[in-house]
């Protein structure tokens, strides 16, 4: 019973190390970086929602988007996808604290109805990287919410 007792001490010890070196023991780039792997699995699947919590209450684009319009485009415009794929490359970074800049070649594979086909195609024509700009809103590694996104290839109607 007692090396039972010191087993389970050493688990919880070991995974309150491991929790505590998570939250606040990596780099804000690798914390950063983490949660743009994050975004692109959430529009992926289309989650909404999530992609809505990822980014700023202020969030606002070139294109005019704010918080709300810009989850509602996305969504309607990737709402054809039966299964979507997003690739993607690092190709610029900055990061400081409680900012970051993250520039991204992005590549699309999927199956689709209606415009699905269109919108991927224009996607993975485009030679210039995306960007977007982040901020951390908090202290938790998961409060790195994203400002603007931007590509210069991006024509909105």
């Amino acid at each position: 019973m007692r090396a039972l007792l010191i087993l389970l001490t050493g688990l919880l010890l070991i995974s309150l190390a491991w929790f505590g070196w998570w939250v606040w023991g990596r780099s804000p780039e690798a914390q950063v970086l983490a949660r743009q792997t994050d975004f692109l699995v959430a529009v992926e699947d289309r989650d909404w929602d999530e992609v809505k919590s990822m980014l700023t209450d202020d969030y606002m684009d070139d294109y005019g988007h704010d918080r709300e319009s810009a989850v509602e485009d996305a969504s309607q415009v990737l709402g054809g996808f039966i299964v979507l794929t997003v690739k993607s490359e690092v190709v610029f970074k900055q990061v400081v604290p409680d900012l970051a800049m993250l520039k991204l070649k992005i590549q699309m594979e999927g199956k689709g109805l209606g415009l699905s086909e269109v919108v991927m195609g224009h996607v993975n024509n485009m030679t210039l990287p995306w960007f977007f700009h982040w901020h951390k809103k908090g202290p938790w590694p998961w409060d790195w919410k994203i400002v603007q996104i931007h590509q210069d290839e991006l024509r909105m109607p």
